[in-house]
């Protein structure tokens, strides 16, 4: 089970915006959490109209620029049917960093998940633009869920099948944690998949990385898969896993593209550790790129799960 109680949702009121909606609302009604619609107002966009100018949003004490409207009751339905009473805030702030507003929103606010659509690399500077979403998912203090905008709105929740990576580190067991927790809450099928990289076999397979031996280093992966597999077969409709060899980023995103993944888990950095590498070139090529969203776990950081997840659970609470 995942402890969600508060869930930030910042919106610039697109259709992107509205798919990543119907997952904060799915989230929301699955744990009886708050959702804190937030809206950021740059210089550039101070004279234009949006629809939080039609609410009766309060100056906030203490807090220049801030405006909200306290929690209300509201009926939700989402594009799959699902119907229910969610409580929502609403907040308006202005500023010149969208994603620094939205960072120290959650951080003053406690949120426990950032739900956020994204443009990619479209529309620089805007609210949801990629720009913002990636400083979003590397300096966020709580797991992040991006959406990304499509050439064609794709609403949601729909997900039969959550993917989740792992990088055979200590930190595997608590992505494998989140993702058998979220495909229970989507009913969804879980894969556990590892890609061993094609130019370099770290001591993490147990072998000399010098002198590597392709064969074992892939059933090491196998074997260790196996094992997270086990671990979260009872929380799961199903599990299956798959080791490939190759390129991560690229080969994580072709599965999505050809297993209909709808949903992928990932932590943002592994075995590196370093500050200009805390989001990994390969979770933030996936980000950019995957046609599904993407729950992000920033590795050492906060977790979501309500008991510890085996050893290092600690170190990453």
């Amino acid at each position: 089970m995942l402890d969600i109680n508060r869930i930030l949702f910042p919106t610039d009121f697109s259709a992107v915006a509205e798919d990543a909606f119907s997952h904060a609302a799915h989230l929301a009604m699955r744990y009886d959490a708050e959702v804190y619609v937030f809206n950021v107002v740059t210089p550039q966009e101070a004279h234009e109209m949006n629809p939080m100018e039609y609410l009766p949003l309060e100056e906030a004490d203490g807090r220049p620029g801030m405006f909200y409207m306290p929690a209300e009751d509201v009926d939700v339905k989402t594009p799959a049917d699902e119907q229910g009473r969610v409580r929502v805030t609403y907040g308006q702030i202005e500023s010149v960093s969208p994603a620094h507003a939205i960072i120290e929103q959650a951080k003053e606010d406690e949120v426990d998940l950032i739900v956020m659509g994204t443009h990619g690399r479209r529309g620089f500077d805007r609210l949801l633009s990629g720009s913002v979403s990636e400083e979003v998912v590397r300096e966020a203090p709580c797991p992040v869920f991006t959406v990304l905008a499509g050439d064609e709105p794709t609403p949601g929740p729909y997900v039969d099948h959550v993917l989740a990576p792992v990088d055979l580190s200590e930190q595997s067991t608590i992505v494998a944690d989140h993702a058998a927790e979220l495909a229970a809450t989507y009913d969804a099928r879980l894969t556990l998949m590892h890609v061993v990289e094609q130019a370099a076999y770290p001591t993490v397979y147990g072998v000399d990385p010098l002198t590597p031996e392709l064969p074992n280093v892939e059933a090491r992966a196998r074997e260790a898969l196996d094992e997270l597999a086990e671990r979260v077969q009872p929380r799961v409709l199903d599990v299956e896993t798959v080791t490939t060899t190759g390129y991560a980023a690229r080969d994580i995103v072709d599965y999505v593209d050809e297993n209909d993944v709808g949903l992928i888990v990932m932590a943002t950095h592994g075995r590196t550790g370093l500050k200009r590498f805390v989001i990994g070139s390969v979770a933030e090529k996936v980000v950019r790129t995957a046609p599904c969203p993407v729950f992000t776990l920033r590795s050492f950081g906060r977790n979501l799960l309500l008991e510890p997840a085996g050893e290092g659970a600690d170190e990453a609470t």
